[in-house]
């Protein structure tokens, strides 16, 4: 009996094999396929990192922008702000306005709106350069800015 024992012992292994063969076969391709894409894809992460410090040292050769130019579009200027800026130099608004270039009603218009405020380069560079003034400086750039119109060296009808 142990020959019919050792026989059925047999065929049920290698039926267990065939089904087990069966059971992992639709799995297998694509592990393989999907083995493939990993190595391509570990390629592509190599060839590119190649290129991304070939690029940071060309980047090291490029001269950066100046941070003043940075600092400058990050400062967030509301109605809020311009109202307390213009008190806080001493000027009414048509001062106030004469001392960026702009009119007193682009000034009153700013003062009164909510929010963030959006301004040209110009004015911008105005405002900020105004934001570093005194009352006393601002006052004496006024002047000179009267003195200049009064000599007839700048704006005026003719």
């Amino acid at each position: 009996m142990s020959t019919f024992a050792n026989s059925f012992k047999a065929e049920v292994i290698r039926l267990a094999r065939k089904e087990a063969k069966a059971a992992v076969s639709p799995v297998r391709k694509p592990a393989g396929a999907t083995r493939q894409v990993l190595a391509d894809l570990k390629q592509r992460v190599a060839t590119l990192e190649k290129e991304c410090r070939r690029l940071s040292a060309l980047l090291g050769n490029v001269p950066q922008p100046q941070a003043e130019a940075a600092e400058e579009q990050k400062v967030r200027l509301t109605g809020k702000g311009m109202r307390s800026l213009r008190q806080k130099l001493g000027l009414s608004a048509i001062e106030f306005g004469k001392l960026l270039g702009v009119t007193r009603v682009a000034v009153h218009k700013w003062e009164r709106k909510e929010g963030p405020l959006r301004f040209r380069g110009v004015t911008r560079t105005a405002i900020m350069s105004v934001k570093s003034l005194g009352a006393r400086e601002a006052k004496e750039r006024l002047a000179g800015m009267a003195g200049k119109t009064a000599n007839g060296k700048q704006g005026g009808r003719g």
